[in-house]
């Protein structure tokens, strides 16, 4: 089980099943450290609006023992990296994830073009963490080359552990992982685990995480989630 997971949805997400508060307790249970919220950002189908993450800040810093960061999932949404969230509310957040997602503000214009805009989105440094980008079947990308620029501007490459277990046997997606894997080894930096979790019994599930070592190599060294001193400096958070 992960004691750090920044990857989980409640139901203003529209599409998960539990609270904060839910989240919060079965946290407790599982001894762990720290959770974070990261609900969909308002251009995805959701509950949730700009008001809705500026409010996240009125939450206690810890709850039960629990420490809980407020932070969000958005979408980039045009070509030039634009992020479906305002600079206002992101300096509210603890930490933004950022990724590709089904909006209809963006759609899929091919790997070239899609690389483009994840590397301008990259660049603009408006998010901490880079969800998913390994799994490319809706929107194709250059794995190399975003994870690559994704190193140069300090920017967290994430190993989601939902969607490594859905696509395990997917060999374009594990040797996009090991692609982005190798490139974080190379780099000397650390990626970090989500469990992208959409209720609480998903909630720290690293389930596959054993295998996902056998297939990329990933050690537990290169995994900031065993370092939460380190993932607080990168996120910018005082403790």
């Amino acid at each position: 089980m992960l004691k750090i997971d920044l990857h989980l949805h409640t139901v203003a997400s529209g599409h998960a099943q539990n609270t904060i508060l839910e989240y919060v307790t079965q946290a407790k249970k599982l001894r762990m450290k720290v959770i974070g919220v990261s609900d969909h950002a308002p251009s995805t189908d959701t509950l949730t609006s700009e008001t809705y993450f500026l409010t996240l800040r009125r939450m206690p810093k810890k709850i039960s023992g629990i420490r809980l960061l407020k932070g969000a999932e958005v979408n980039i949404v045009s070509p030039k990296g634009k992020i479906d969230l305002s600079d206002e509310t992101i300096k509210k957040l603890d930490y933004v994830m950022a990724g590709f997602h089904r909006n209809p503000l963006y759609i899929n214009i091919g790997e070239l073009q899609n690389t483009k805009t994840m590397i301008n989105a990259l660049r603009q440094r408006k998010f901490s963490i880079l969800a998913h980008p390994y799994v490319t079947h809706i929107f194709p990308v250059n794995v190399e080359k975003i994870s690559e620029e994704a190193c140069r501007n300090d920017i967290l490459l994430e190993v989601n552990l939902h969607y490594t277990k859905r696509f395990i046997d997917n060999h374009i997606v594990m040797s996009n992982l090991k692609i982005m894997i190798d490139i974080v080894k190379k780099n000397h930096k650390k990626i970090i685990l989500g469990s992208d979790a959409h209720n609480i019994w998903e909630l720290a599930d690293d389930s596959i995480l054993k295998k996902i070592k056998k297939v990329t190599g990933l050690k537990d060294k290169l995994i900031i989630n065993n370092y939460p001193k380190e993932l607080f400096e990168i996120l910018k958070i005082n403790e």
